[in-house]
């Protein structure tokens, strides 16, 4: 059953990460992401909820993740077998905080240098 609100860590630039209750509709997520959503897989049943456009549009560098350098605002959730957004349990929100804790910086050229476009052709 879809919760109708989901506990997850609400990470800013430059701020520590924070417990936050997100309303669970697209357009809550939206709003909180400030564009069109998308959503990457970070560990079994986490994910990461962010804005799909962040770096063409010029979003704050956040945090990285790996080789990438996410963008802007996002939030991280737990997800169920079917692929639905889920509350985070105290042992997620506890480890993503100490994960995600300490801010970081990052120069325009280290966000571009991540950035990827890529191109299909159909036959």
């Amino acid at each position: 059953m879809k919760e109708d609100v989901i506990k997850v860590l609400k990470v800013k630039p430059y701020e520590h990460p924070e417990v936050y209750m997100l309303k669970n509709t697209l357009e809550a997520m939206q709003e909180a992401v400030g564009g069109y959503i998308d959503i990457l897989g970070l560990d079994d049943n986490v994910c990461i909820l962010l804005n799909d456009e962040g770096k063409l549009i010029g979003l704050e560098g956040n945090r990285r993740i790996g080789s990438d350098i996410i963008v802007g605002d996002f939030f991280v959730c737990g997800s169920d077998e079917e692929g639905n957004l889920i509350s985070l349990s105290e042992k997620e929100l506890d480890t993503y905080t100490k994960i995600f804790y300490e801010p970081q910086k990052f120069t325009k050229e280290e966000i571009e240098e991540t950035a990827v476009i890529e191109f299909y052709t159909f036959e």
